[in-house]
């Protein structure tokens, strides 16, 4: 049973249409239509990240049953807060893709009537509505949808790194975003971030990772900066080596606008400016 979680939770994670499909047509011979079912239901959900779990579901249930299944479960996320006295609108609201807006007292009494297998998953899909507010007046300044490129490009880049490493990069990352827009602090945006970040990873790595005992996390804050310029959609992003002759005066000003290291980087900017031979 193990060995058919793991298959099919690794052609999910690939997205592998061909390769699901096999695979339950294998098994659900071997174990039968009901054991390969309960498997799939109670193991394999639980553990793949959400977006492999909307996939699955779109796909092998269809889009019609699909949407029927999410107004169901919306229906009874409503009835649970409801009963918990806090006020659709204020509390907890639905975006416009479905995910679901809250505040901390909604995560707390939602999060207590979930599974405890399924809590740290399900947690990484709750976005405090303070923070949503916070994270769309940065991208309205940015002109981008910087959070959301800046966790993609941040999964990609833990693929190649060691557990310590990827919890170095991650500490360095939102420190420093945070550091510059204390107000994500508030929100809950460093634990969402991260959460967000590591829900595509096997829960033993991801959870490794989140328990990394490092307290003063130390990264390349050359690659952090490639990727907050990549996010901001900065096409030499990779241009910023000595080799290749450093980094710029506009991108230095674009980082600044996002992100804040031990010495500041205005400062930087600034004696870049007086150096400048058109202000000697």
């Amino acid at each position: 049973m193990v060995t058919v979680k793991r298959q099919l939770l690794e052609a999910l994670s690939r997205r592998d249409i061909a390769a699901v499909s096999r695979l339950i047509a294998h098994w659900e011979k071997v174990l039968g239509t009901e054991k390969l079912t309960n498997l799939i239901v109670n193991e394999v959900m639980v553990e793949c990240d959400s977006d492999s779990h909307r996939w699955f579901c779109q796909i092998f249930l269809g889009q019609g049953q699909y949407e029927q299944m999410q107004e169901k479960a919306q229906t009874n996320v409503f009835q649970i807060l409801l009963s918990g006295g806090l006020e659709p609108g204020k509390d907890f609201s639905f975006g416009s893709d479905g995910r679901l807006l809250m505040s901390d007292r909604a995560k707390e009494i939602l999060l207590s009537q979930v599974p405890e297998q399924r809590k740290f998953l399900f947690a990484a899909q709750l976005e405090p509505l303070a923070s949503e507010d916070g994270v769309i007046a940065i991208e309205h300044q940015l002109g981008c949808a910087f959070f959301s490129n800046l966790t993609e490009i941040a999964i990609q880049h833990i693929q190649t790194l060691s557990n310590s490493q990827a919890a170095a990069y991650l500490g360095v990352l939102v420190a420093g975003l945070v550091s510059r827009h204390p107000q994500l602090q508030d929100a809950d945006f460093p634990t969402r971030f991260i959460l967000s970040t590591l829900q595509g990873l096997p829960e033993e790595r991801a959870m490794l990772i989140l328990n990394d005992p490092e307290e003063n996390p130390q990264f390349d804050e050359l690659i952090v900066f490639q990727h907050l310029l990549a996010a901001m959609g900065d096409t030499e992003h990779q241009r910023i080596t000595e080799e290749d002759g450093g980094i710029s005066l506009d991108q230095l000003k674009k980082l600044d606008l996002v992100w804040r290291g031990d010495r500041e980087i205005s400062e930087i900017i600034a004696m870049m400016e007086r150096w400048h031979p058109k202000n000697r």
